[in-house]
């Protein structure tokens, strides 16, 4: 991101405004550049996915859950803040990937403006592609900023859910994921 410009947007944005002498006001002393800040930070999964992540041998074949990891997205219609729970399971083929990896992954494929919908194709394709899994489902639930602080006002949760090879095609398999997730 170019930080200069993005600040000087967000002053032509808070003079857009015409907040009386906001340039004056020590309340926004600062502002356009922590504003900028706070974007590049919420905005980081616009930078390339680390690509140092290990992959280990196992014989575990069971599903591998977690339930809630907690990420920030933006809409990208409104640039505000989407807080996501995802919930995501994977069933490995002799491999799988460090426990600490898959909470970071996530939360970083949803650091940027993104639709919700694609977010949650894009981290199942993601592991997909990387670990050649049985199955994946990946399930969010967002609160978006457009819906709770313009328009209607109100913070429903958006649940999307994409099952993938075993979860999608085996309903044992499928309730068991839902179960999980209860």
């Amino acid at each position: 991101m170019n930080r200069y410009k993005a600040e000087q947007a967000i002053e032509a944005l808070l003079d857009s405004f015409e907040i009386p002498e906001w340039r004056k006001d020590d309340n926004f002393k600062d502002t356009p550049r922590r504003v900028a800040k706070a974007y590049s930070e919420i905005m980081r999964g616009l930078e390339p996915l680390e690509n140092h992540i290990v992959e280990f041998p196992s014989k575990y074949d069971g599903i591998i859950h977690f339930k809630d990891v907690q990420a920030v997205g933006l809409c990208p219609h409104h640039l505000l803040p989407i807080e996501y729970k995802v919930t995501f399971a994977y069933i490995p083929t002799g491999k799988v990937l460090g426990l600490s990896k898959i909470p970071r992954i996530i939360k970083h494929m949803a650091a940027r403006p993104v639709l919700q919908e694609d977010l949650t194709q894009e981290i199942r394709d993601y592991f997909v592609n990387k670990l050649s899994p049985i199955g994946v489902a990946v399930l969010v639930r967002g609160v978006h900023g457009c819906m709770k602080y313009r328009g209607i006002t109100e913070a429903e949760e958006v649940t999307t859910v994409d099952l993938y090879g075993t979860f999608m095609d085996v309903p044992q398999t499928r309730n068991e994921f839902y179960d999980l997730i209860k």
